[in-house]
């Protein structure tokens, strides 16, 4: 069975036509590990897209293992990690394979609001914060203002903010990096720039800071053509805020669908939804898996009751109502 993608949190929309064009630029250099003059443009283009000078960045082949490489400097610096739940996943993997641990404050029940006063309880100068905004997998904001940020640079050694869906939100951090040493905040091409499968993800941090990230991770660890490809999504942003216009227009559809069939789902900043259901979301996803349709869903209690479902093409978004409609019917 062919399935309909809606748990992966991928793009619906394929990469802009430069990016065939310049991978194929650089095809020829694959014997190399590296190009110098692909990563000095790719730089460049970078930091004028994120509007920092080049030693503030570093890239790395996805953002995960960007957090991977924050997780060996925390354990290099002896800082304990710190984050809210739920948040992404991935995390806790790749602590976990890192022998790393992570103290976790759970978020408001339902509302999935940061707990201040809990999260201050666990600070200290060897605590490092890693918060995803907007959060995985539950896609609201975890906060929009800088005097929450400044509360919490102020109480941890190391605030890590995980800016994946930054494109959708229209939220930074990345200015404070001028005045913070403290601060890293970590990027994907993965999802507004429709670039999963390239595996390219990038961080903002002090150039001291940035420097020090940089070295846990491999040298020449990101394809030459990974590169090429996200160079090519640099050079046409008219493109990228076309998908994610179009991405909002479509998980908004998507939003009135769920509403409509009498599901509550949070106020997404992100390119998924996350929607309260009357089951166990795992019993959903198994019968919406019988239909062809994958989403995620949790063991966890506090959701357990939901289920994320990525933003697809509007053809797959309505197979998903309409099969998620039958299976009510039967509740």
């Amino acid at each position: 069975m062919r399935f309909v993608r809606m748990h992966l949190n991928e793009s619906p929309f394929e990469p802009s036509g430069l990016v065939a064009s310049y991978v194929s630029r650089y095809v020829s250099s694959l014997n190399l590990y590296h190009v110098e003059e692909l990563e000095r443009e790719f730089m460049k283009r970078l930091s004028g897209y994120v509007g920092l000078p080049e030693e503030h960045l570093r890239f790395f082949p996805s953002s995960s293992e960007a957090l991977a490489a924050v997780i060996r400097y925390c354990k290099s610096r002896g800082l304990r990690l710190v984050s809210v739940w739920p948040t992404f996943h991935g995390l806790l993997e790749f602590a976990r394979m890192e022998g790393a641990r992570v103290d976790l404050v759970g978020l408001a029940p339902d509302s999935f609001e940061l707990d201040l006063l809990g999260l201050a309880r666990e600070g200290g100068s060897s605590r490092a914060l890693y918060l995803c905004n907007p959060n995985n997998p539950t896609s609201n904001m975890l906060f929009e203002d800088r005097a929450t940020l400044d509360f919490l640079l102020g109480r941890f050694g190391l605030v890590v903010v995980d800016e994946a869906y930054f494109e959708f939100s229209e939220f930074t951090v990345a200015d404070k990096i001028r005045e913070s040493d403290g601060l890293v905040v970590v990027r994907t091409f993965s999802k507004a720039f429709s670039l999963a499968g390239a595996r390219v993800g990038y961080i903002v941090a002090s150039p001291e800071l940035a420097s020090r990230l940089g070295e846990h991770s491999a040298l020449f660890s990101t394809p030459v053509t990974s590169l090429a490809a996200a160079l090519g999504a640099l050079q046409d942003l008219g493109y990228m805020r076309e998908v994610v216009r179009r991405t909002i227009e479509l998980r908004e559809e998507l939003r009135r669908g769920v509403s409509e069939l009498g599901l509550r789902s949070l106020d997404s900043r992100t390119n998924f939804l996350f929607v309260r259901v009357p089951v166990p979301g795992r019993a959903l996803a198994r019968r919406l898996s019988e239909a062809g349709i994958k989403v995620r869903a949790y063991d966890d209690e506090a959701v357990r009751n939901y289920v994320r479902v990525s933003v697809s093409t509007r053809e797959n978004n309505l197979s998903f109502l309409r099969a998620l409609s039958e299976i009510l019917k039967t509740l």
